[in-house]
């Protein structure tokens, strides 16, 4: 992408950008950690408060995304014209104190409203990092970069897994919350104290930090504007459709349908997702290197990283041997976040830098609410619906089967952005 901007060699990366960066991916493995917790612990919670599945979908996906979307906005819209670095302080102490207040709920209405809670803190973490990192690192080098950020996503769903099921199983579902949300205080106020608020559009051209602030109108008017923008918004929040409702039941499916332990789940599910590492670390960097030559590479790899692991999770639902699940899912535990650094990274270097917080914050919005909200709940609604047929077991294993498709549907619109991208990087440039 760097021939879509400056011509001007890629500059020396400081040790303050890498150490920034290193900061904002134990953030965002604490991020993901919490909300692992829930999925991982859900089987216990649903015994324990007496819920169905559609409910479980509620409390992991629909009311955590309603407030996480609507919220990241507003949130990403006040990261662009105040401190970014006090702003996800703040944040990552209020879902950590919400995690922990998780453990204390004794109603699906009460773990509603910890969830809310959780839900509000995370919603300003993940946009305002997006645009820290944009400040750190330059335009050549962001596919890199942020997939190196997105490594805190499966760091914390091997971290909650495993840690989560530990606490569990020795001290009970609730000490799990609160041994592991309260840490989160901690490191807020160290990210808080020690990290450093970059100016902004440093890496970026000259005067493009000089432009106005702008609102979520128009933020949302620029996504409108540019066809890559709008595939890639949409491609994504399609992946998360899919990814979001299978990571939410796959440890209920290996439990209910495949006859796993919560134990078995901790020691064999556990260190599948640092798998994803390589997916998250090499998408980035294969995107930065092709990308020099073919822009459309930072929407060719998200494209083909989500149709190859489609077959694989699919397959993975269908065997009946829990270990040959497990063997199965490898595949897309590497592919499945392959797709984040490209295309968040083309999606800040087609945005000015006034209003790349806020624009990824809308691509979260939707990514979120259609990811979060209702990838889970369609999961969980055909379980609920099959299960007095099927039972339990096969039911969630068929819903979980009809999710996989919507990948397809995903890599599709990936593909679409990777044919106008080159043409909106240039359109960019000339402006």
């Amino acid at each position: 992408m760097a021939d879509a901007r400056s011509s001007a060699a890629k500059p020396p990366v400081s040790t303050t950008a890498w150490a920034t960066l290193a900061v904002l991916v134990v953030v965002y493995l604490v991020n993901f950690m919490d909300r692992q917790l829930f999925a991982v612990l859900q089987e216990d919670i649903r015994a324990d408060l007496n819920l169905n599945d559609s409910q479980l979908a509620l409390l992991g996906g629909t009311v955590f995304a309603l407030f996480y979307a609507t919220l990241g906005v507003p949130l990403a819209w006040a990261a662009d014209r105040t401190n970014r670095i006090r702003l996800i302080a703040f944040a990552c102490a209020v879902w950590s104190v919400f995690t922990a207040l998780s453990g204390l709920a004794n109603t699906f209405l009460q773990m509603a409203l910890a969830r809310i809670g959780v839900a509000t803190g995370e919603a300003g973490g993940v946009a305002p990092s997006y645009s820290v990192i944009s400040d750190y690192f330059a335009p050549s080098q962001r596919g890199l970069a942020i997939g190196i950020f997105t490594i805190g996503a499966p760091l914390g769903l091997m971290f909650g897994t495993y840690l989560g099921a530990l606490i569990a199983a020795e001290l009970g579902w609730r000490w799990a919350f609160i041994l592991l949300g309260l840490p989160g205080v901690l490191l807020a106020l160290g990210l808080f104290v020690f990290v450093r608020e970059p100016e902004r559009g440093r890496m970026d051209e000259a005067g493009t930090s000089q432009a106005a602030p702008s609102n979520p109108i128009d933020a949302l008017k620029t996504i409108f504007a540019t066809p890559s923008l709008m595939f890639l918004t949409l491609g994504a929040a399609t992946t998360s459709f899919a990814g979001y409702g299978m990571y939410q039941w796959i440890p209920s499916f290996l439990q209910r349908s495949q006859g796993l332990g919560l134990d078995e789940v901790r020691t064999f599910l556990s260190p599948l997702f640092l798998l994803g590492i390589i997916g998250a670390i090499g998408g980035g960097w294969i995107a930065d290197r092709v990308g020099k030559s073919k822009p459309s590479a930072y929407a060719f790899v998200p494209a083909a990283s989500i149709a190859l692991s489609a077959p694989f999770f699919l397959a993975a639902m269908l065997v009946s041997n829990g270990g040959l699940s497990l063997i199965l899912l490898a595949i897309p535990m590497i592919l499945g976040y392959a797709w984040i650094g490209p295309c968040l990274a083309a999606a800040q270097t087609l945005t000015s830098p006034t209003m790349r917080a806020t624009v990824a914050a809308i691509i979260g919005f939707f990514n979120n609410l259609i990811g979060i909200g209702l990838g889970p709940l369609f999961i969980g609604r055909i379980s609920d619906s099959l299960a007095p047929s099927l039972g339990e077991g096969e039911a969630l294993r068929v819903a979980l089967a009809c999710g996989v498709s919507v990948f397809l549907v995903a890599a599709t619109l990936f593909a679409a952005a990777s044919f106008t991208l080159k043409r909106d990087l240039e359109r960019m440039a000339k402006t």
